[in-house]
């Protein structure tokens, strides 16, 4: 196995008696992407606040590239970038004014700075805007500059916190695509959604935070082969709804057009086969999506060993 880049134990941070980070522990292996998945408030912004020292732990331990982030930040802070939701820029200096000043906190020589400025700035396809000012930027060209500024110091490591919130769908799929190639790069990577599709396609491992915890955790099949037993999905091969002649519930119904998809707690097989006929029911395996949705309104049997997936 890779060597962990980062390292995370018993991590909690509280605000006077609300604790939004609960005891979290997880390891990063270099060349590796790590996500973090769960809804707004779970608690993943303030676990990349504390990966990145701008907040102090009330305790557990953060170590990234075997620093200590309590005792040696300075060590670990020029080994990462961070693209953000939003990321602030001078709107009146053009992007290669903006990457210049930013990059001059870092050890590059000037003719360093200005050859990964524009090996940046192609990268992310800004190239040809480089002196636009970047208040005339759209939001999805604002967060590439943003991954552009993240990279121009030649990082080891990556922590992308929500950094498609606010882009529109075109700008999203750009982001997402430089996310990925980086990932085939073989960048080691943290990245925070709310996003069931992006953390599934980008990430190696995936931890799902509900309330601070982590509450499941492995790669997007082990997450699925972790409720088996616990959730059944079917396909009833029928060109209309089945809702309302469906005669035992509980169970979610849904007409998609042309089937009709039925989702369960319970292995209702034998039942639907009695009702519709062998020929029009199959069993498939829950998407990813159904899952985690099903793991976020089932807090009560999440952290049973049996269902939790390890990824290895």
């Amino acid at each position: 196995m890779n060597e962990s880049i980062i390292e995370v134990q018993g991590l909690v941070k509280r605000y006077g008696k609300l604790a939004a980070v609960d005891g979290v522990s997880f390891d990063v292996p270099a060349s590796t992407t790590f996500g973090l998945l769960g809804p707004n408030g779970a608690g993943k912004t303030t676990i990349v606040k504390m990966l990145t020292g701008l907040a102090k732990p009330t305790s557990g331990r953060v170590r990234m590239f075997g620093h200590d982030m309590a005792r040696r930040p300075n060590a670990i802070k020029r080994r990462f970038g961070h693209v953000y939701a939003a990321m602030a820029f001078f709107p009146a200096l053009s992007a290669l004014e903006n990457l210049t000043f930013f990059g001059r906190f870092y050890d590059l020589s000037a003719r360093r700075l200005k050859e990964r400025i524009e090996e940046t700035l192609r990268f992310v396809e800004l190239w040809e805007e480089r002196k636009k000012l970047v208040g005339a930027y759209s939001s999805g060209m604002k967060q590439r500059l943003g991954i552009a500024k993240a990279l121009v110091h030649e990082p080891d490591l990556l922590l992308f916190d929500e950094a498609t919130n606010g882009v529109d769908v075109e700008g999203t799929d750009d982001i997402r695509e430089l996310m990925f190639d980086l990932r085939v790069q073989g960048k080691t990577a943290v990245v925070t959604s709310h996003r069931l599709d992006e953390i599934e396609l980008l990430s190696d491992d995936i931890g799902i935070l509900d309330e601070g915890k982590i509450v499941r955790q492995g790669s997007p099949q082990s997450i699925r082969d972790g409720l088996r037993g616990l959730l059944f999905k079917y396909i009833v091969d029928r060109a209309e709804p089945i809702q309302e002649t469906w005669s035992h519930p509980p169970a979610t119904v849904r007409y998609i057009g042309t089937a009709n998809v039925v989702l369960s707690e319970t292995d209702v097989h034998s039942l639907l086969v009695a009702q519709f006929g062998a020929d029009t029911v199959s069993e498939v395996e829950p998407t990813f999506e159904e899952a985690c949705l099903w793991i976020l309104k089932h807090p009560e049997a999440n952290g049973a060993p049996e269902a939790v997936g390890a990824s290895g």
